[in-house]
């Protein structure tokens, strides 16, 4: 017998000490309690996931049209049949138009897929709330309820765009990024940058957020040591962590990038087009002297008859006949890409307050209600109609009729327009809630609570920044994010539930 077992006999024999079978029936009841309560949270998850699953299938017997945003449906429907590399949107995104509507031959397929991801999305959120924010399951099954009915997320669940899938893929990182804050397993990191990637596939304007929160975690943990919450790893390891974190994203980007410049013979980028878009969105910075060395005259900026002052032309510079990306294009030709990078930098790096004096003039047309109308009427669907080519492949290649879907409203998509300014909510909203969220958890999870914080940062200021227009597609990833902010405050004001033993006494 060892020298800890004598004195646990010794110690049983005096009166009113605990004896060695005392003990381990206490370990063994401590146990039990444990696997009692692990057990009541697995069914309140399978509950919460079962009103999920049946609310989403309701709503798909209630409204299952499928529609279409053009000209970025038609794009991606064309690139899933021909497996195409589109130089100006994502190319993964058709990859699974094609592995779910190509291989069946049914959008149905597709729609059955984003409402599955719309089902993941709402239990992530779910899931957050309760391992990394403790936040007590009514309000946590609420949170994901509202964002399973949240009216972009059900309108868009039925376009043919990245919007669900880049939002899931978002929630997946913030998910991985939180457990790794909460545990300190690598591996979380590693799916992390993962589905960063992925997301920024998708979504190019998430690059930002993409390559920054897998590196965060560690950094984070080391800052907030010996806080609440926060496990206790050694520098050493928190360095190896970041280091580690840091090269796995960077190279799940390389290939990405490698890859893309291989389908489009092209260098490794993102993008084909991301020079493009980027002068698009600081048109009204753009200079003569910008042009200087690019092998385009200045004289450019003469031949295009759209303002090019003008804040809210500046779509219309990207895509319209006579705006300046066309007339560049007339000019340069191949280059036309390269020069419009070239210009774009030059103009950024001239007036770098420029670009927040541009976001902040889109911000403020979201208060024009004749201009957030009209764009809420194009992001419907209703602003481009599907022309006769896009009719007949959805009719022959997917056995999908459109209709009078394409210019009529759906009970979604009138849900939708009634509920589009809560993604305006969300848009202004979401920084004071961050910031309440951080002051109330600040003392009990830290870590949550700042990693949200600077995400929910990020979100608006890459608003800000990279969105030329009010668009209300843009806005999608806000809502989970408000929700995360807003249930995690409330848990921390509500009043604590009082157990009925202790009433009892």
């Amino acid at each position: 017998m060892s020298l800890a077992s004598t004195d646990l006999v010794m110690a049983g024999s005096k009166p009113g000490a605990l004896s060695v079978s005392d003990i381990d029936n206490v370990d063994v009841e401590h146990r039990t309690l444990r696997n009692l309560v692990e057990l009541r949270e697995q069914l309140a998850a399978a509950c919460v996931l079962l009103v999920l699953v049946v609310a989403k299938l309701a709503l798909l017997l209630w409204d299952p049209q499928v529609r279409l945003f053009m000209g970025d449906s038609a794009t991606f429907l064309f690139s899933a049949i021909s497996h195409a590399t589109p130089p100006d949107r994502s190319f993964t995104y058709p990859m699974l138009v094609d592995q779910s509507a190509g291989r069946s031959g049914s959008l149905i397929s597709l729609l059955l897929m984003q409402s599955a991801f719309g089902i993941v999305a709402a239990a992530a959120l779910y899931a957050m709330l309760r391992s990394a924010f403790g936040v007590r399951r009514w309000l946590a099954a609420f949170a994901a309820v509202v964002l399973a009915l949240d009216p972009s997320q059900l309108f868009y669940e039925r376009m043919i765009l990245t919007e669900t899938t880049s939002t899931l893929c978002l929630l997946i990182c913030v998910w991985m990024t939180l457990g790794y804050l909460r545990t300190g397993a690598f591996v979380r990191l590693i799916f992390c940058a993962v589905f960063g990637t992925v997301l920024a596939s998708l979504r190019i304007g998430m690059v930002p957020v993409a390559m920054s929160l897998a590196p965060l975690a560690p950094v984070l943990v080391f800052v907030l040591r010996g806080r609440p919450g926060v496990p206790r790893v050694a520098w050493q390891r928190l360095g190896a962590h970041f280091l580690a974190a840091l090269l796995v994203t960077v190279f799940c980007h390389h290939e990405y990038k490698a890859w893309y410049g291989q389908r489009t013979g092209s260098a490794p980028t993102y993008l084909l087009d991301s020079g493009i878009f980027r002068l698009g969105l600081v048109v009204p910075l753009v200079k003569p002297e910008h042009f200087a060395g690019t092998g385009v005259s200045s004289d450019v900026l003469d031949e295009v008859t759209r303002p090019l002052a003008d804040p809210r032309q500046r779509e219309a510079h990207i895509w319209a006949p006579d705006g300046l990306v066309a007339v560049l294009r007339r000019h340069a030709g191949e280059r036309a890409r390269d020069v419009a990078a070239t210009v774009a930098a030059r103009a950024i790096a001239d007036d770098p307050f420029g670009l927040v004096r541009l976001g902040l003039a889109t911000f403020g047309d979201y208060f024009e209600p004749w201009l957030w109308k009209q764009r809420l009427r194009s992001d419907l669907g209703y602003g481009e109609l599907p022309d006769a080519r896009t009719e007949a492949l959805l009719r022959e290649r997917f056995h999908y009729a459109l209709g009078e879907v394409a210019s009529t409203p759906t009970p979604v998509a009138t849900y939708f327009e009634r509920g589009a300014l809560w993604l305006v909510v969300c848009l202004f909203a979401l920084l004071p809630a961050a910031v309440f969220m951080l002051v109330r958890l600040w003392r009990t999870r830290p870590g949550p609570a700042v990693l949200v914080a600077l995400l929910a940062a990020g979100l608006v200021a890459g608003e800000l920044l990279c969105a030329h227009i009010v668009s209300f597609r843009y806005l999608h990833p806000l809502p989970p994010l408000f929700l995360l902010c807003i249930a995690a405050a409330l848990d921390r004001v509500l009043p604590k539930r009082v157990p009925a033993a202790a009433l009892a006494r």
